[in-house]
């Protein structure tokens, strides 16, 4: 059996107050009725704000609390590195390419330690 197409949800950098109520709706859709992994791709993204950040935060929240899997997109090495800093890459992983995300199965539980193994081509 293949698994369900994972949802791709893009950020728009002209972002305002409105396209990110409607971005949250839209996540909030997708995290509904997927089964498979939420991919949310920043690759149109150079940098990213402070209210970027806060909203990926919220994005993370909202996908643990509904026991679904998040991969972010992320082409460009500033927002690599303050998703580092941030330490928002240490909950979940980023991919360079929607391709590679796409190719990715959610990481598996190691059952002797509970612990989740690290994901082959995914930034830590």
């Amino acid at each position: 059996m293949t698994n369900p197409p994972s949802s791709i949800l893009a950020l728009c950098r002209e972002s305002n107050s409105v396209r990110r109520r409607a971005f949250r709706k839209d996540l909030l859709a997708a995290l509904r009725s997927s089964e498979s992994p939420v991919i949310i791709d920043l690759s149109a993204f150079a940098t990213l704000d402070h209210e970027d950040i806060n909203l990926l935060l919220e994005c993370t929240a909202l996908a643990a609390g509904r026991d679904t899997q998040l991969f972010f997109v992320a082409g460009s090495p500033g927002v690599r590195l303050l998703l580092d800093v941030t330490r928002i890459s240490s909950l979940v992983p980023v991919f360079e390419s929607t391709e590679r995300a796409l190719a990715q199965q959610p990481p598996t539980k190691d059952s002797s330690h509970g612990s989740t193994q690290s994901l082959p081509g995914a930034h830590p």
